[in-house]
């Protein structure tokens, strides 16, 4: 291979492959003279045959396709001579040119075709079998033609990319360069994948001053988007303003009278929380507005079923014998229409979930069963016996988070039991609470103690510190539960104390000491590889999870995952790599994407089972079902040997290797430990370093700026 930047000019002679929501192609050029057409594989938008092709990059030679041109950039010209108009106008760009009409157009007019169509494109009608309308058809396509590549060239020499341009193109049409001189910071707000850095960038160059007035107002945008990002819904205003003036450098002075403008027109939000005032963005102000209406009219409601309870015929149809804390839970949740149950590992919360299930099911009303995960899900199913959903399925949500069922299509249940609501965010809880029925009841069931949503805002937390809904604490930790040091150790770290690591005669909780980064990952590795195997009988793939605060950096999932793959998948009969990732036959590998359609969620682990290298295709096997994946979509995969706390919340596993070292900084908070903890069912295994456990221990989460406990506090009604 050679590894050396060159570039590639030539003439389009065939787009063999084209992917338009990533703008990935595949381009068969001619070059000068050159008998073999050239294979160049990049990112470029509308490709045609005919165009001239300018493309920088790299030669690189393909087990599979040989050798190719791996383009850094492809830049696409109007096609130039007689050969490449008739190639660009019969490609299919103008509905009814052809190849016959395209010969006709360039005898007619040689290489001045070209300056016709710009200029006076009902000349074209001169040529016999081209009437006015279509003469018009071909200019006016030309002409959209060549305004995109005027808005690709200019976004391009601004450092947007192919694909991000594409979107762009989708968002505002013929309008785009206009809006973009008007208000560049449009992009950040209304485009994927494009940041205020990015838009502040295209500002500068455009010539917007460091003052201007449409700055500071995407500035103010842009903080309180980080705070949403930090899980904040709200910030006070002099923070805000402070945080903006930050942002773009400069003084606080000079933010003066930008937050009224803002509020005027309604870009923002303002409010005031205890005396306080605070400013949202609107969408969030509005769901959190939201939230608490519904929330307040159904806790209105008597609940619609019969309340009695015979609990010595759930006793015996569920062959348990309830606690008289769990009686009296169970007589709170169906005596009222909403409630909330709450409470650690091993008090029961399931249990309880499977009585209510026991009685009102037999009243035959209609309950949707749901959790904010596919494992979750699945996990609740197994539990109880009763099908559950993700709720993202149960909304019938789509990939840019619209849902299917709302208040003009509700669902139609009598009552909702949402699992694993302490990961519910602002958001999706007003899209559950929209699609529910005026009538319906609602059960709320999750660990407040664990870590808040990825998202936004902290729902269970606000609604429970409102005082206005039924809330009932499990506390009391059953016997099997009580004899497990995972159980006992998961309370301590929430209460501030110590986890005590048992000895083998209780061989179920274990912390493991390191001197530094290097050494806590090499003990890891063979923890997972030989150590538990051996001792335990646990499979290094299937039954084990190793666990870490963070993505990046030494002590990461990435770099743990390279390493695990190496020791636990060491000699896969195929592989494919795709962006740095190889994925090999029997790896172990996370969805990172909700696919309704193919009921494959977020946070879903599986085994690849086959790899098609030359179809460049793998196959995965989760619990479930197996699915196929083009290469294309393995970027929704991840290797899954090494997962984040924030993606194994929701699961259980066998076994847990939990990676806690001083490198993981400021992750190092009570809830992440205690989130991680509680995620092993028989055996869980800390590997520390330091003072990190005791760090984590010692400090909790900073709290979340939210307005929904306030909102639910007043009368909502």
């Amino acid at each position: 291979m050679d590894s050396s930047e060159t570039t590639l000019s030539g003439v389009v002679d065939k787009v063999v492959a084209l992917k338009p929501e990533t703008a990935f192609v595949v381009l068969a050029v001619r070059v000068g003279d050159e008998a073999r057409l050239s294979t160049v594989v990049g990112q470029a938008i509308d490709a045609r045959p005919g165009q001239v092709v300018r493309a920088e990059g790299v030669w690189q030679e393909s087990e599979s396709w040989g050798r190719q041109f791996r383009a850094r950039q492809i830049t696409l010209l109007n096609p130039q001579g007689a050969a490449g108009l008739v190639s660009f106008l019969a490609s299919g760009a103008i509905k009814g040119v052809g190849e016959n009409v395209a010969r006709k157009l360039v005898d007619h007019f040689g290489e001045d075709l070209a300056g016709v169509i710009d200029g006076a494109p009902e000349r074209l009608a001169e040529v016999p079998g081209v009437g006015k309308k279509l003469a018009e058809r071909i200019g006016n396509n030309w002409r959209q033609e060549k305004d995109t590549r005027d808005v690709l060239m200019f976004l391009h020499g601004h450092g947007v990319s192919p694909a991000r341009a594409r979107r762009i193109l989708e968002a505002y049409g013929d309008e785009a360069m206009a809006r973009l001189m008007a208000d560049p910071y449009l992009l950040a707000r209304d485009i994927r994948g494009i940041g205020f850095k990015t838009a502040d960038a295209l500002a500068g160059e455009l010539g917007f001053a460091p003052t201007a007035e449409v700055r500071k107002l995407a500035a103010l945008n842009e903080a309180l988007r980080l705070a949403a990002e930090d899980g904040h819904t709200v910030l006070p205003r002099q923070a805000t303003v402070a945080a903006a003036a930050a942002l773009i450098e400069v003084g606080v002075e000079a933010m003066e009278g930008v937050v009224e403008r803002a509020l005027a027109e309604r870009r923002l939000q303002a409010a005031s929380i205890d005396g306080e005032p605070v400013l949202q963005l609107r969408d969030l102000a509005a769901a959190e507005e939201h939230i608490a209406a519904r929330f307040a009219a159904l806790a209105a409601r008597a609940p619609a079923w019969d309340t009695s309870i015979a609990f010595d015929e759930v006793e015996a149809k569920l062959e348990i014998v309830l606690a008289p804390s769990q009686r009296a839970a169970l007589e709170g949740v169906l005596g009222a229409n909403v409630s909330i149950v709450t409470g650690g590992p091993g008090t029961g919360k399931t249990t309880l979930v499977r009585a209510i299930l026991a009685i009102l099911e037999k009243r035959e009303l209609e309950i949707a069963l749901c959790a904010p995960t596919g494992r979750a899900a699945r996990r609740i199913t197994e539990s109880t016996g009763h099908a559950a959903s993700t709720i993202h399925r149960l909304i019938e949500a789509d990939p840019a988070r619209r849902f299917g069922r709302n208040a003009e299509r509700p669902l139609e249940v009598d009552l909702v039991i949402v699992d694993e609501v302490s990961m519910v965010d602002t958001l999706l809880m007003k899209g559950l609470l929209d699609a529910l029925p005026a009538e319906a009841g609602l059960v709320l069931v999750g660990d407040v103690d664990q870590l808040p949503p990825v998202g936004p805002g902290q729902p269970l937390a606000d609604m429970i510190a409102s005082g206005r809904v039924a809330v009932f604490r499990l506390e009391e930790i059953f016997r099997q539960a009580a004899q497990s040091g995972i159980v006992q150790g998961a309370h301590s770290v929430i209460a501030g104390r110590m986890p005590a690591f048992r000895s083998a005669e209780s061989p179920d909780c274990f912390g493991i000491r390191a001197v530094d980064v290097e050494d806590a990952t090499d003990k890891l590795v063979q923890l997972v590889s030989l150590r538990i195997p051996e001792r335990f009988e646990f499979d290094p793939v299937d039954d084990i999870q190793v666990v870490a605060p963070v993505n990046r950096g030494p002590a990461g999932t990435r770099a743990l995952n390279e390493r695990l793959q190496r020791m636990l998948n060491p000699a896969p009969p195929a592989v494919l790599e795709k962006g740095g990732t190889v994925f090999s036959v029997g790896d172990k590998v996370m969805q990172t994407e909700n696919d309704n359609a193919r009921e494959v969620y977020n946070g879903d682990i599986g085994r690849i089972v086959a790899v098609d290298t030359r179809a460049r295709l793998i196959d995965v096997k989760f619990d479930h079902k197996t699915l196929l994946y083009g290469f294309d979509d393995l970027d929704q995969l991840v290797l899954a040997y090494a997962v984040t706390v924030h993606k194994a919340q929701g699961s259980e596993y066998q076994a847990v290797v939990l990676l806690l070292l001083r490198a993981h900084g400021r992750m190092l908070r009570r809830q992440l430990l205690y989130t991680a903890m509680t995620r092993a069912k028989r055996l869980l295994v800390v590997v520390t370093q330091g003072d990190a456990l005791e760090r984590a221990v010692r400090t909790p989460l900073p709290p979340r700026r939210s307005r929904l406990a306030s909102l639910l506090g007043k009368d909502s009604t």
